[in-house]
């Protein structure tokens, strides 16, 4: 059994060794047409691939960045605090009527008057006038009035008028509003900084007029006693007109220092017959302060269409505790009259 398996292996190794010594098959060589095509190709000129050329990055310039303009710093406006008016009756401002004012007319003053004490103030007041150049010695003056101011003050008609005369060139003044102590003596009206007021004033000829070298004495208006006066009247429409409905507005002057109430009316008289009233407007019940002030009538009055210019006067009248009719006054006593044309549209 032994010898049967040596045979054996020494049987596989010849075998394996006759294997081992089969001769290796060499490929033929490259045949020349081969080396021929190695040669063309090498012997074409083929143009070489071209330089990949670089493209230059193009660089965008930074965006620029705007500077931030910080908002200009306003400095704080240190408005100082508003002084406190002390506590008195003050004026502020004063106009004139007519304005311009102008020689030959009648002059009216209105000032302003502020209040600050918190109750109604009752002052006897006037308007004086001084030339610019005479600032000590008053060159004429208004009626003096007694008035109610009230809290909040306000602006308030003088009595009386100043009118400087025609004849001379323009000159040149200035005003002051004064009143009375209990001792009649006379103290000048202050503004709120504790000033004296004072308020320019040139007059000058109307413009038809022409100036002469000599100027002439103002006319003074007498003062008034105690009383209720009409001194105006105005009528809305103005001109008035046929076919409209005439409204009046009559001015009191009440210088009995206390507010009264009357029961009024307006009464139309033909020029011709001024004793037969020939239309009037409803009856008005008001309270005329102590100062000088507009009233509206009640009603209207109408003249129809389809005639001529006709010539009026008109009368405010005032109602006693009987019914009797009496009409009122102006400042010389006479009874108020104005005159009225009524002309077609």
């Amino acid at each position: 059994m032994n010898k049967l398996v040596t045979l054996t292996f020494v049987a596989l190794g010849m075998f394996w060794l006759a294997a081992c010594a089969t001769p290796t098959t060499v490929p033929a060589a490259i045949p020349a047409k081969s080396a021929t095509l190695k040669a063309t190709l090498a012997s074409t000129n083929v143009p070489a691939a071209p330089a990949e050329t670089a493209t230059p990055i193009t660089r965008l310039p930074s965006p620029t960045t705007s500077p931030t303009i910080p908002a200009p710093t306003v400095a704080p406006t240190n408005t100082p605090a508003p002084t406190p008016v002390k506590p008195g009756l003050y004026v502020t401002d004063l106009r004139v009527d007519p304005n311009p004012p102008t020689r030959g007319a009648e002059l009216n003053f209105y000032p302003m008057f502020l209040n600050t004490t918190g109750t109604v103030q009752n002052f006897k007041w006037i308007v004086y006038i001084f030339r610019a150049d005479t600032p000590t010695k008053s060159f004429g003056e208004t009626t003096s009035l007694l008035t109610a101011i009230p809290t909040s003050g306000g602006e308030f008609k003088s009595l009386g008028f100043w009118k400087l005369p025609l004849g001379g060139p323009c000159d040149y003044f200035f005003a002051r509003v004064a009143w009375f102590d209990p001792n009649n003596q006379v103290i000048n009206f202050t503004t709120p900084d504790g000033k004296v007021f004072e308020k320019g004033l040139t007059v000058c000829p109307p413009p038809a007029q022409a100036p002469s070298a000599t100027p002439a004495a103002p006319t003074i208006t007498p003062t008034p006693s105690p009383d209720v006066y009409v001194i105006d009247l105005r009528t809305d429409p103005d001109p008035p007109t046929r076919g409209s409905e005439l409204n009046f507005y009559p001015t009191f002057a009440n210088t009995t220092g206390n507010p009264l109430n009357y029961k009024w009316k307006v009464y139309i008289f033909k020029s011709d017959d001024p004793t037969k009233s020939y239309g009037e407007t409803t009856t008005t019940d008001t309270t005329i302060p102590a100062s000088i002030n507009e009233q509206h009538s009640l009603g209207y009055w109408k003249l129809p269409l389809g005639g001529p210019c006709e010539n009026y006067l008109v009368r405010v009248a005032w109602f006693d505790a009987n019914n009797k009719i009496t009409v009122f006054p102006n400042f010389d006593k006479k009874p108020f009259e104005h005159p009225l044309t009524v002309c077609p549209p």
